[in-house]
């Protein structure tokens, strides 16, 4: 059985529109930003746009780019606003670890349990 696998089209969408804004802004300012707070931040306030085929990706980010351009934007430069407030701000990253959980199951068509862990 594949692997169950799922995306966000808006993600990479949002982390360019970071990094275009952030260009615009000085170096000493960037040095004091998060870029990963930024995104967070702005995803958080965004439609979610998952997709499962490269057919889905490519309507999603379709989707993204000319219905939502301009939600993006706007939810970026807020990110950036609320970072800047407070760029001192202490927090411990997130590490990149299997953050699904046992109890996370579904039931596929033939009625098989199915555990997440181990598809992902």
């Amino acid at each position: 059985m594949e692997p169950l696998i799922y995306r966000n089209a808006i993600e990479p969408i949002v982390a360019q529109e970071v990094e275009r804004q952030l260009e615009k802004l000085s170096q000493k300012v960037v040095y004091y930003i998060n870029p990963a707070q930024v995104i967070a931040y702005a995803l958080n306030r965004l439609p979610t746009l998952y997709a499962t085929s490269e057919e889905g990706w490519k309507k999603q980010q379709e989707k993204a780019n000319t219905e939502l351009a301009k939600e993006i934007s706007l939810a970026v430069k807020w990110g950036l606003n609320v970072v800047l407030q407070d760029p001192f701000k202490s927090s411990t990253p997130l590490r990149l670890h299997d953050q699904t959980s046992d109890k996370y199951e579904r039931r596929n068509s033939s009625d098989r349990r199915y555990n997440f862990r181990e598809h992902l």
